[in-house]
């Protein structure tokens, strides 16, 4: 076996755009590519970015953003290939749908402090010149927005499209939604990690790794329905969710690509999307200092 029986870590509680993992886990996938691999649940990007910097787990699924934060930290993280990307959106009720930026003026707009979507608003209202002072801002606590919104009590949410919008339609609301990216503000989200120490140690079975997530993600755009089922025969007590989750599923693929990698193979990384999504986080989310591009992402593992 190439990979030890360390858990790959996943971002957070499951969705459906983890489905690939569990499919390329009971179709034996990563079993044919010599590695032994088994799936854990995260509590948030910023807390797996630790643990896989710690190497207690060597390989996580977690926002670029919190990858480069952890680098800029001195955290031994690297990305070793892109899965999503320009999945933030702002979501407004469909009998009050708000179309454009500028039409949050005078709106309540709920998120917690913490979130990346609700600092990277910031980037939203400033490229379209809206003014944030006459936006009226609730933070409600982390995990709470979505009642807040169901509740009439903010007019719109931040969100990613692949997570939010399933779960408040599985709720009965009836959305509208427009991308960050529909507006000017593309950056990229969740892709496949390691510790860079491990990766230097296990360059084959990182490569494998790779190899058999993205080859999952794309078999799982073929048979979504395959993909869900799956991923509850590992996960039962998920069955509940399956219509969310296949909504969720649907929902990441038109994310699978970047301005900068159409065309080009699925799962290589463009400078030019780290300087955006590292340039954003300067800017609105904090970031002290940039990194060096060289430090954050390889293309080495993926299939050229």
């Amino acid at each position: 076996w190439l990979l030890l029986q360390q858990p790959v870590r996943l971002d957070w509680a499951i969705y459906g755009s983890h489905a690939p993992f569990y499919m390329a886990l009971d179709e034996k996938m990563y079993e044919k590519a010599g590695l032994d691999v088994s799936i854990g649940e995260g509590q948030g990007s910023a807390t797996v970015a630790k643990i896989v910097g710690q190497g207690n787990d060597p390989i996580g699924f977690i926002d670029f953003t919190s990858t480069i934060r952890a680098v800029e930290q001195g955290i031994p993280l690297i990305a070793i290939g892109r899965v999503i990307s320009n999945v933030m959106c702002i979501i407004s009720h469909a009998d009050a749908p708000i179309r454009a930026p500028n039409e949050l003026e005078g709106k309540v707009v709920a998120y917690a402090p913490a979130e990346s979507t609700g600092q990277m608003l910031a980037a939203l209202l400033q490229q379209n010149n809206v003014d944030a002072s006459k936006i009226n801002v609730l933070n409600p606590a982390t995990g709470a927005k979505n009642a807040v919104f169901l509740q009439g009590r903010a007019e719109a949410i931040p969100a990613n499209v692949n997570v939010q919008v399933a779960q408040l339609e599985a709720q009965g609301a009836k959305l509208h939604y427009f991308l960050f990216s529909d507006f000017g503000v593309h950056m990229m989200n969740n892709g496949i990690v390691a510790n860079a120490n491990w990766v230097q140690q296990n360059r084959d079975a990182a490569k494998a790794f790779v190899h058999a997530s993205l080859d999952a993600f794309k078999a799982s755009k073929e048979d979504p329905e395959k993909a869900i089922d799956l991923l509850i025969k590992r996960v039962p007590q998920q069955a509940r969710n399956k219509s969310v989750l296949r909504r969720q599923l649907e929902l990441t693929f038109p994310s699978l690509e970047t301005r900068s990698t159409k065309g080009r193979p699925f799962g290589l990384m463009a400078d030019q999307d780290w300087q955006q999504t590292q340039h954003l986080l300067l800017k609105h989310g904090g970031l002290p200092k940039a990194v060096e591009l060289s430090k954050l992402y390889t293309n080495e593992f993926v299939e050229l």
